[in-house]
Order: C-alpha cells, then sequence, then structure tokens
C-alpha cells in the first residue's frame, strides 16, 4: 500500500486555527471525525466531510510536475481560519483527515510511480465509500487527477451503478491504459464500470490529442463544452450549463482539475482558461444532487503558490458546500 488514512483530531485542527479575540473561525467549529465513530457508526450528523490527499505519484506517473501533495495543507491554512458566522452552514461540515504517503518514488521511475498511484487507488476509494455510507458527501481536495478514479469507483460500489460524472477540466483524462497515472483516470474508470455519462467543460482544444477527441466522438456516453465554444461565442455559459443538464440529469459526480482556471498554480498552469470568479459562478449555477467534489492538480512548491492555492480551494470549497448544503 502506497497510502494511508491519518486522522484529524479537534486539536489537529485548532492548531492550524488563528485565534481571535472577539470572532470565532472555522477551525474553533467544525468537528474532526474521531477514528471510533468512523469504524463504527452508522451514520454521522453532517452533510459534507472532508478528506485530503497528500500524494503527487499519479501526476509525476504522468511525466508531469510535483507538488499537488501539498496542497492540502495550504487549503487548511485557509479554510480553517475563515470566519464561523450565519454564511457558512459549520455544522454541516466535518474534516476526516488526510491520505498520506507511506513510500517515496523518484521521477524517474515511471513504473514504480504507477504502482504506487495503482495502489492509492484503494486508499481513496475505501475512504470515500466509507464517507458515503456514513451518509455524508465526500469532500476531496489535493492530489493527482488520478483521484477520480478512487472517488467513482468509492460512489459507485456503495450505490451499486455507474456514475454519472461533470469534470471541469482544460483536459480530458482519459489518455490510453498504459499503467495509472493522473492522465486516465476515466478511461480505467469507465473500463470497470464505475464512470457512466461523462461530461467535459472547458476543454482547451490544442491540450486534446487526436485520438481522444476520437474517443468522445464515437462514444455516446462522452460529451463536453470546450473552453473554446465558450470564448468564439458559438455557446454562452447558460446554454452549456443545458447540455451538462441535459447530458447528466441532476446526480452526478463533481471534478474539479484547477488547471482549468487561467495562471493558478496546477501540475499543468496554462496562461489562458477559466478565470477563478467564473469557476465560482459556475458552482453556484449547476442544478445538480452532487455524489461527492473533488478538487485537484493545485501545485505547490513555494509560499506564494501555498498562498494561491489554499485562497482559491477554500473558496471553492465554502462555495460548493453553500450551493448544496440545503438541496434535497
Amino acid at each position: 500500500m502506497s497510502t494511508i488514512l491519518e486522522h484529524y483530531t479537534n486539536k489537529d485542527l485548532l492548531s492550524r486555527t488563528l485565534i481571535r479575540q472577539g470572532e470565532e473561525r472555522l477551525g474553533q467549529r467544525i468537528a474532526a471525525v474521531n477514528e471510533r465513530d468512523w469504524t463504527s457508526a452508522d451514520s454521522l450528523p453532517y452533510k459534507f466531510i472532508i478528506i485530503g490527499i497528500e500524494e503527487d505519484f499519479g501526476v509525476r506517473a504522468n511525466h508531469g510536475r510535483g507538488g499537488a501533495n501539498r496542497a492540502f495543507q495550504s487549503f487548511l491554512n485557509y479554510f480553517l481560519n475563515m470566519q464561523a458566522n450565519r454564511f457558512f452552514p459549520s455544522d454541516a461540515v466535518s474534516i476526516l483527515g488526510a491520505v498520506v504517503p507511506t513510500t517515496s518514488v523518484e521521477d524517474d521511475k515511471i513504473g514504480a510511480l504507477r504502482e504506487a498511484t495503482a495502489a492509492n487507488d484503494h486508499t481513496v476509494s475505501a475512504i470515500v465509500r466509507r464517507i458515503t455510507e456514513l451518509g455524508a458527501i465526500p469532500v476531496v481536495i489535493g492530489g493527482g487527477h488520478n483521484n477520480s478514479y478512487g472517488c467513482l469507483k468509492g460512489i459507485s460500489e456503495i450505490k451499486g451503478l455507474a456514475i454519472n460524472c461533470l469534470n471541469i477540466d482544460a483536459h480530458t483524462d482519459l489518455r490510453s491504459k498504459e499503467g495509472r497515472h493522473s492522465g486516465n483516470g476515466f478511461t480505467y474508470a469507465a473500463e470497470a464500470g464505475y464512470l457512466a455519462n461523462y461530461f467535459m467543460l472547458g476543454l482547451q482544444e490544442n491540450h486534446t490529442p487526436e485520438y481522444v477527441w476520437q474517443t468522445i466522438e464515437h462514444n455516446d456516453a462522452y460529451n463536453e463544452v470546450s473552453f473554446e465554444d465558450l470564448q468564439s461565442g458559438e455557446l454562452t455559459q447558460d446554454e452549456a450549463l443545458l447540455h451538462v443538464a441535459e447530458h447528466l440529469g441532476m446526480e452526478y459526480g463533481l471534478e474539479l482539475d484547477v488547471d482549468v482556471i487561467a495562471n493558478f498554480p496546477s501540475s499543468a498552469q496554462s496562461v489562458s482558461g477559466f478565470s477563478l470568479d467564473q469557476v465560482r459562478q459556475i458552482i453556484y449555477a449547476l442544478d445538480m444532487l452532487p455524489h461527492y467534489l473533488h478538487l485537484c492538480e493545485g501545485r505547490v512548491t513555494s509560499e506564494e503558490e501555498g498562498d494561491v492555492v489554499g485562497r482559491g480551494l477554500a473558496l471553492l470549497v465554502s462555495d460548493f458546500i453553500k450551493a448544496h448544503v440545503y438541496s434535497e
């Protein structure tokens, strides 16, 4: 096993929280899921359970740049220090902990990185399955987009059916089955029967190989709206979201790779893409009953990148929770 679950305690959350007299922060209100309840409870009184992933095996196995393993800690630094006020449902949220590596693999060991990625799939899918079993929506933060496979597998297994999915991403992650990595999580999930209908929003046309375009064209379960479709005026955002709803219905998993955001520190950072404000608007505009949220590929290799990634992920998670806390 290349990764394991590290449980957090309330003390862990408070240690990351800056206490200020007269104010209350999320780190003072949000509770951790204790290990006893994790293994024995039939249900928990939370609508959302947050779990971090601190691996970048999959990114590096895809010949990408490391650093996605540090995104979750950057997120916590900002999320736990947001104000606990009337606008955020603190009591509906809990934090479980983090998926952490048990081994290290060098960048040039591609085969070993892909083996570590495949082993990590088992950890992630078991955690997502258990969160869903406890009656909560998994909010999965950090790591590479390889973890889409574990999210889909965990939800699919507990529900007993293949899962629809929206991926807001500059890339399809439908690359060939050449060993597990961040670029083929959806390919493996579809073949295993975990992924049903799949919609890709914000694809960068120049980043997608022709064989993948042909795969999309010849598979009725796949559909997409590219970033260029929106930029050219061929479609409006409202029209694009109508296509999403027609293809996926209301119940689906939500994947968001931050490389879709222009200049956001990520494993495949781009100078062009949605703004952070546009992505936040899309999250609020989605008419959905979410199976899960997966935010991935944020890259932290410096304090400056940590600030941007932490603030951005904290806002996106807050938006998602506020948008869906009252949905039935």
